[in-house]
């Protein structure tokens, strides 16, 4: 049995659009989470007093612990240039007492239930592979990252879960990253500790061109290989892509990635069920707020046909 272990997923709120998001992750979280889960939403020190009020009301009825990521009060330090997507890296590398630690990004929302503790089984740290192979990079690209950390290129190799479903160097989506905090003797693994000094490393050594917004996902298996515990897959149901594909009849969905709001509101069920549990766990008048408070990031015209649904159910 795993679900007794601690749990702490979190998530990263830095601007007005994961504002939006966490407005409707919390509450789905609020809605799924087990009792040795808990929730905690991130925000960065030069950030944390321009948190809108309503965002805060949801993070508060969702049950949403709210923490600042240490010495983020000082610019894009400590990476060379900014980088928005090292927030998640940096929180990871934040100390939590848990056993088990769950990185989300925060254009996702859970339709259920989940144990995490279960996902990573005895592994050390658990992702997804990528959807496309657009972003993961050429063999000699590959050889390059892994040089940077004087390593030779794993053997091991993914098979992608869109288009042509490519054979690649293991790459991972870092939208859901499950980890190990402490071993069975309490001993604390240091697996986010790790990550941050992975791609600090990456930004200063790697030279050849890189897409610098994919430093987590690059430095996600190097870290694997470091550790000597390469990344275990877990099932594209951990991290389902609806931008991709859309309602995905049939498939199980336990982790919804929309990217973008609008396929989020394009989804036959998810979208709706969404709201309504904004709606729940806030009152009736939140999705409409939602509206007003975050206009275009609330993406309006693909979220009427629910409010008008909504609406005519009472």
């Amino acid at each position: 049995m795993t679900s007794h272990l601690l749990t702490e997923v979190f998530f990263i709120i830095d601007g007005e659009r994961l504002e939006a998001q966490a407005s409707l992750l919390a509450p789905t979280l609020k809605r799924h989470l087990t009792a040795h889960q808990r929730a905690v939403a991130y925000v960065r020190e030069d950030y944390i007093d321009q948190v809108n009020d309503f965002t805060l009301d949801v993070l508060a009825a969702s049950d949403v612990e709210v923490r600042t990521i240490p010495g983020t009060n000082l610019g894009h330090t400590p990476w060379l240039a900014p980088y928005p997507h090292g927030n998640k890296i940096l929180a990871a590398a934040t100390p939590r007492d848990c056993d088990v630690s769950v990185c989300l990004d925060t254009d996702i929302v859970l339709t259920g239930s989940i144990d995490f503790a279960a996902e990573l089984g005895d592994a050390l740290i658990a992702a997804c592979v990528s959807d496309y192979a657009s972003a993961t990079g050429t063999d000699a690209d590959w050889q390059a990252y892994y040089a940077a950390f004087n390593m030779e290129p794993p053997e091991d190799r993914v098979q992608l879960n869109g288009g042509r479903r490519l054979v690649s160097f293991p790459y991972f989506n870092a939208g859901v990253v499950v980890f190990r905090e402490r071993g069975n003797d309490g001993t604390r693994t240091e697996v986010g500790r790790d990550w941050l000094g992975a791609a600090l490393h990456f930004e200063r050594a790697v030279t050849r061109d890189y897409i610098r917004s994919n430093i987590d996902q690059f430095t996600l298996p190097i870290l694997g290989y470091l550790r000597q515990s390469p990344i275990k897959p877990m099932g594209q149901h951990m991290n389902y892509n609806v931008q991709a594909f859309g309602d995905g009849e049939g498939q199980k969905q336990s982790v919804v990635h929309y990217h973008r709001v609008g396929a989020l509101w394009k989804h036959s069920k998810h979208g709706r069920a969404t709201l309504e549990i904004l709606a729940d766990v806030m009152n009736r008048e939140a999705p409409e707020t939602f509206l007003e408070v975050f206009g275009l990031h609330a993406r309006r015209k693909n979220m009427k046909h629910h409010l008008r649904a909504m609406a005519e159910a009472g």
